[in-house]
């Protein structure tokens, strides 16, 4: 994966901004959104989020494993920058290192009287920007 588009998925990801969803689909096709903005990137590979909440997002995950963080961010409509991090789920934990490094997370946030249910361990399988979409002038 290129270099930069990792950097700029740990700074926004880890950001925590509240425009941070996570896009799922169950097996039947069924989409669903959630804001998701408890997170953090803790390597090149490995995203760890905070799940307090999400119920219809924990179901599509546990059936097919897949999802697609977005960070956007506008400016008054006139410009919009971001990044969508296609992830695979690889562990649930109610309990270990990461719970704890999450929980901690959580804690200094406005979600801090919610209790935490799980912490979901995401594997990265490729990062994009938000636009693949190039300007007239950069043809």
């Amino acid at each position: 994966m290129d270099r930069q588009l990792i950097e700029k998925a740990r700074e926004l990801l880890n950001a925590n901004y509240i425009s941070t969803t996570l896009s799922t689909v169950d097996r039947d096709y069924n989409c669903n959104v959630a804001v998701i903005s408890v997170l953090e990137m803790i390597d090149d590979d490995i995203i760890i989020a905070a799940r307090f909440g999400a119920d219809r997002t924990y179901a599509n995950l546990l059936e097919t494993r897949k999802g697609v963080f977005l960070v956007l961010l506008t400016d008054n409509e006139k410009t919009k920058d971001g990044i969508r991090v296609y992830v695979e789920l690889v562990e649930d934990q109610q309990e270990g290192p990461y719970f704890d490094r999450i929980e901690q997370r959580l804690q200094g946030t406005r979600y801090s009287s919610f209790e935490l249910k799980n912490c979901l361990v995401f594997k990265i399988t490729d990062i994009l920007p938000v636009s693949l979409l190039k300007k007239a002038s950069q043809e």
